[in-house]
């Protein structure tokens, strides 16, 4: 469930190292990196800044954030906030997210400013990557990344995910996947003839239902137009430019989690479109992700044995990502009960008094069970 813009969820103890909660993090301190990148840019700053923090063990809920809908009103409220500017940079990291958020979240963008820019201060991968798609100018500081937007699709006749079947939409499906599987059995296989291709088809949908294999149809198809639509907003149409651009992010680089370097995104979208920004911006670009990237913790992961210790239970209250111009700030929060079980070996018994848990010895193995009792965004009025 999500809290009310207005809100904020359940609180815990407020120590510094007290099971994931990070108030220690600060907002003032990055107020004046955020005014000195617009002092320097002649623009208005707009931060969108996602978390891709591992943890162990891994898929502790609240730690990553991916794009979303759910962003939708708190982005509105600080471009209302900024009104209409001549320039608006969009301060961009993240791993990707749903493709159906960036078409609402790039035209609110523009809505709001004569010159759209993205800046990447480090990753903007696949829905990211669509968004640059939409922006009259994109800065890559060194090192930064872009990625393919080829993209994956699960519905309810993908094949059940072995790992997790109580997920309704299955085990996601590559678009890219399917089709390098058809030029496998052409190009590598040699399988030409109409009677073994037909056959080649029967195998696949052995696997993976026909629905789901239209699913990945129309979702290839709905990613090429989409790309398109991006482009024209900025750019005269010319259908054989975009055509090469859209193939070469779907396509050429065989695989979607190939970091597209600044060298090459200028290469297939060209330099004058995608460039780096000069000395002066990019320190202020490094500073400000620099902080980000401290608040977050993204270069930390997270440890949970060594948070609770010998604690049976918890509650985390991870940020996750954090969206923010100079004036106002909201954070994505997530309030997390934990339980911990040891995990005997097999044959091994313990004597306990009947009615107490079983001990958390030193060498005990440990389960964890995750509750989410609330998650959203909400004003960062304690300065995350």
């Amino acid at each position: 469930m999500g809290w009310p813009l207005g809100e904020r969820g359940p609180r815990q103890r407020t120590s510094e190292h007290a099971y994931g909660d990070y108030r220690h993090m600060t907002y003032d301190e990055r107020k004046p990196l955020i005014n000195r990148l617009q002092q320097v840019r002649g623009s208005r700053v707009l931060c969108f800044v996602l978390s891709d923090r591992e943890t162990f063990p891994p898929g502790i809920p609240g730690f990553q954030a991916n794009m979303a809908s759910d962003a939708q009103p708190a982005l509105r409220q600080l471009l209302r906030d900024i009104g209409h500017v001549d320039r608006l940079d969009f301060f961009l990291y993240t791993r990707g997210g749903a493709t159906d958020t960036v078409w609402p979240l790039v035209c609110n963008l523009r809505e709001h400013c004569d010159h759209l820019s993205v800046i990447v201060p480090f990753r903007a991968h696949s829905a990211g990557t669509m968004v640059c798609l939409g922006a009259d100018e994109v800065l890559m500081s060194d090192g930064a990344e872009l990625s393919p937007i080829d993209p994956t699709t699960g519905n309810q006749f993908n094949p059940r995910d072995p790992v997790n079947p109580a997920n309704p939409s299955g085990i996601n499906i590559s678009v890219e996947d399917v089709i390098a599987y058809f030029r496998f059995a052409e190009d590598v296989a040699h399988i030409s003839d109409e009677q073994y291709t037909i056959e080649v088809l029967k195998q696949l949908t052995t696997h993976v239902h026909p629905l789901a294999l239209g699913n990945v149809q129309r979702v290839y198809l709905m990613i090429g137009r989409l790309a398109r639509e991006l482009l024209a907003l900025h750019l005269e149409r010319d259908e054989e430019a975009f055509s090469r651009m859209v193939t070469g992010l779907t396509t050429d680089f065989y695989t979607h989690v190939h970091a597209i370097s600044r060298r090459e995104a200028q290469a297939l979208l060209g330099d004058t479109w995608v460039h780096a920004p000069d000395a002066e911006a990019a320190a202020a670009i490094d500073d400000l992700f620099a902080a980000f990237s401290r608040d977050l913790h993204l270069h930390e992961k997270y440890n949970l044995p060594d948070e609770m210790g010998d604690d049976s239970s918890a509650e985390l209250n991870p940020v996750a990502a954090i969206l923010e111009t100079e004036g106002r700030s909201f954070a994505c929060e997530t309030h997390v009960k934990v339980m911990q079980r040891p995990q005997l070996p097999p044959n091994v018994q313990v004597q306990v008094p009947p009615g107490q848990p079983l001990p958390l010895a030193p060498w005990v193995l440990r389960t964890y069970d995750f509750g989410v009792l609330a998650t959203g965004w909400v004003p960062n009025s304690e300065g995350v």
